[in-house]
């Protein structure tokens, strides 16, 4: 009797093992593709995670203005406009708000604020000091910020009678934003700086600097400089 002749696999069967492998391999991986899919639609529709920071220039009744007097009194409102913020004798400091909403809509940890001063120089000997009018309101969150010091301090500023003082962290949405308000303290000094916003979003740190179009931010005191009410601009 002959010999049996070799068994050779037969195709079908060998098709079948790799297809019952190949659908294991995508059933394992299905999970992990839709959660990172969506992830990434989420991403494209939202955006990625993290604050929007929204910031104007300081604001200060007192302003420095470098410039003849005629010249000031042909526009008294542009020269008062675009002079340098000034923090005053009296206690009451130029200020920067900051207004901090989430990119999309969950909420995200305000860790802090830090500062880097950029110049510190003397008070100008030239020019001179106008007060405007003063207003405007007081917002929750105040920080005081003494710019002389290395490192710069940000801490809660005393809050008013009755109120708890408010510190970091604090959570900040899209439907939620938050503002707060930097009292600037830099002495009797000519100071420009930067501001840095900290935050964490999904687990992962992120920052915003802050750096008026890269010049800084300017703020100084009234040193020896001569100072004048508004209304004396006219005269």
């Amino acid at each position: 009797m002959p010999p049996n002749p070799p068994r050779v696999p037969s195709p079908l069967r060998n098709r079948a093992q790799w297809t019952a492998v190949v659908f294991a391999v995508i059933a394992a991986l299905i999970p992990a593709m839709v959660l990172g899919g969506w992830d990434w639609i989420w991403t494209k529709i939202n955006g990625p995670s993290g604050i929007t920071v929204y910031a104007d220039r300081p604001y200060s009744c007192p302003r420095y203005i470098d410039m003849p007097k005629a010249d000031v009194r042909k526009d008294v409102d542009a020269a008062y406009a675009q002079g340098v913020r000034v923090s005053d004798k009296s206690g009451f400091p130029a200020e920067l708000s900051l207004t901090l909403q989430a990119k999309t809509s969950q909420a995200v940890v305000v860790t802090g604020v830090k500062v880097k001063v950029l110049s510190n120089r003397a008070v100008p000997s030239s020019g001179f000091v106008v007060y405007g009018e003063c207003g405007g309101g007081m917002t929750p969150r105040r920080f005081d910020v003494s710019l002389a010091k290395t490192p710069v301090p940000v801490r809660p500023a005393a809050p008013a009678k009755g109120d708890e003082v408010v510190d970091f962290p604090f959570k900040v949405a899209d439907s939620d934003p938050e503002q707060l308000t930097l009292q600037l303290r830099p002495g009797e000094r000519d100071i420009r700086f930067t501001v840095e916003v900290e935050w964490v979003a999904d687990g992962e740190h992120g920052s915003k600097i802050l750096d008026n179009a890269g010049q800084g931010f300017r703020v100084m005191g009234t040193g020896d400089l001569p100072t004048y009410g508004y209304g004396e601009m006219f005269q």
